[in-house]
């Protein structure tokens, strides 16, 4: 991690009051900047226990202050390990594996603090503990009372936390500000470049070329405008009318269903995406091969095509899956069908300046959990909007100081503002 700090999250950990009552888990990537955030949470609250989402091989760094759990894949699954020390093999996939490390996290730390008298409080990239920890509780309803609520990074998370049971509080930063606008303009421009860094070791390139956008929410039309300086030709598929409309009124075609050869189809849904009908469209189609990749998270954009995948025949690649079907037809998965910014273990998504005020938001979302523990109702709040994590002002606030410390020049209100993100931010709080 040498040097590199954030100045925003420090001055704001600087300013916390002790919270020994309290442990946190913590899930989010295997990168420099989640250990860092992770280090800062152990100053405020004084307990972590860190699970690292397994998008890669990388390893956790050694001597760490805490418990850290992460998966290195295998042939038959994954290796779980806690920090860099083997405890288990897991049959399951991705998702199998990162809930087994929360639920060892919780077995193996966590219930004896909270045992202890302490409450526990979950920050996390994802969304991924819910299932865990209800099943979990429920084998220790003792402790039922004793959890805080959660901090929630992601619209992944968001969409979570609706499909589940929501048991305590969640706060999110999913949709702020920041997160919709400047990090989605900063994962979209790290998207591109890893496509056009894995196309060309693949002998292959950007430029030119008809990309299929699934999706053209937050973080699809972020992407259009990061590649569409590369001269490709942009066609949207996106199942809600009005974002379509978005598109359309940007200037590109709705997707006719056609498949070329070569096409580079994105997927930005947060959803399955990529369908078992585009898949028999794109094997009928005079369509030679097409190359699919994910900004997304987890495998979700392509998780309907994968039975239908391990039938076809598989070419391992340089950070890619060449499947070959009969008759020469070839689908060419990119990083695994993993969101493309975060496969690389040789770099991080984003830089330490660039993640600064997101961690910062969920600082300060977490603070407001604890000490509003006995107010709180069992819903959602949005950083940037309720009144309880400080409305506008707090986010306005937040961002002013970010924009100084970094001595740059930014309209928070105009610049890749989503016509529609009124109404993406209603539909990732409608409850299912």
């Amino acid at each position: 991690m040498g040097d590199r700090t954030m100045p925003l999250l420090e001055a704001l950990v600087s300013q916390c009051e002790g919270a020994e009552d309290t442990v946190v888990l913590h899930i989010n990537h295997c990168m420099d900047n989640s250990f860092y955030f992770t280090e800062q949470l152990k100053k405020a609250f004084g307990q972590v226990v860190f699970v690292a989402v397994p998008y890669n091989d990388r390893n956790v760094p050694e001597m760490l202050s805490y418990a850290a759990y992460h998966g290195k894949q295998t042939e038959r699954g994954y290796m779980l390990l806690k920090n860099n020390c083997g405890v288990e093999e897991c049959a399951g996939d991705f998702l199998c594996a990162v809930r087994r490390m929360i639920e060892l996290a919780l077995n193996g730390e966590i219930r004896e603090q909270m045992e202890q008298g302490k409450s526990l409080l979950i920050v996390e990239d994802g969304g991924y503990h819910y299932p865990v920890l209800e099943q979990w509780l429920a084998g220790n309803p003792d402790l039922d009372g004793c959890v805080l609520g959660c901090v929630e990074q992601t619209t992944a998370g968001l969409r979570a936390s609706s499909e589940a049971r929501l048991l305590y509080p969640m706060a999110s930063v999913a949709r702020s500000a920041y997160k919709v606008r400047v990090e989605a303009y900063f994962v979209a421009d790290r998207v591109v470049c890893e496509l056009k860094r894995m196309l060309r070791r693949q002998g292959s390139f950007v430029d030119f070329h008809q990309v299929l956008l699934l999706g053209y929410g937050i973080i699809g039309r972020s992407i259009e405008a990061c590649i569409k300086s590369h001269h490709v030709q942009i066609s949207v598929w996106d199942r809600d009318d009005e974002i379509l409309r978005v598109a359309e009124d940007d200037g590109h075609k709705s997707w006719d269903g056609e498949f070329s050869g070569d096409m580079i189809v994105l997927g930005s849904s947060g959803k399955a995406s990529f369908t078992q009908e585009m898949l028999d469209a794109f094997l009928k189609s005079d369509a030679g091969r097409i190359y699919i990749a994910s900004a997304s998270s987890k495998q979700v954009e392509f998780e309907d095509i994968f039975d239908r995948l391990a039938c076809a025949q598989k070419v391992p690649l340089y950070q890619a899956d060449a499947y070959r079907f009969p008759g020469g037809k070839e689908v060419v998965m990119l990083a695994q069908g993993f969101p493309l910014n975060f496969y690389d273990k040789s770099s991080d998504s984003l830089t330490y300046d660039m993640i600064d005020p997101v961690f910062s938001e969920m600082l300060l979302c977490a603070r407001m959990l604890e000490k509003q523990r006995e107010q709180l109702e069992k819903r959602i709040y949005l950083f940037g909007i309720d009144a309880m994590l400080g409305g506008s002002r707090a986010e306005k606030v937040l961002l002013e100081r970010w924009m100084a410390l970094n001595h740059i020049c930014l309209d928070i209100d105009t610049f890749n503002r989503h016509p529609q993100e009124a109404h993406l931010r209603k539909k990732a709080l409608e409850r299912k």
